[in-house]
């Protein structure tokens, strides 16, 4: 069953509980350190777009290079491909058009994913 990601929680209402708790239990085999600086990097990204009023330009790339960060975290056995596939399915959803709305909404649904990984236990 494919667990398609939409960052928007008006089309999702369970985007920031059911839909995180699902992916949290597909990433079980991620490294958990590896999971908190993902998610750091994701805050530093929303930092400069929001608070520091980065054009969108300039922060687009980073957030689309995070595609080749998780392949790299991958082939050194600390990320699963459950969360490639996470990852890639929010990064594909970020563009130029809506960064300001989806990058704050993918930052709000990996803390959620977070908070259940962390919570599995």
């Amino acid at each position: 069953m494919e667990y398609t990601i939409k960052l928007d929680y008006k089309i999702d209402e369970e985007l920031f509980n059911k839909t995180a708790q699902t992916w949290a239990n597909k990433i079980n085999r991620t490294n958990k350190t590896q999971l908190r600086n993902f998610y750091e990097y994701i805050i530093d990204l929303e930092d400069k777009l929001i608070n520091k009023k980065r054009d969108k330009s300039e922060v687009l790339p980073f957030v689309k290079m995070l595609n080749s960060k998780v392949s790299y975290a991958r082939s050194r056995g600390v990320a699963s491909k459950e969360f490639q596939e996470m990852m890639s399915q929010c990064i594909d959803e970020i563009n130029n058009d809506n960064i300001e709305k989806t990058l704050p909404c993918f930052k709000l649904f990996f803390e959620a994913v977070l908070g259940f990984f962390e919570g599995r236990n």
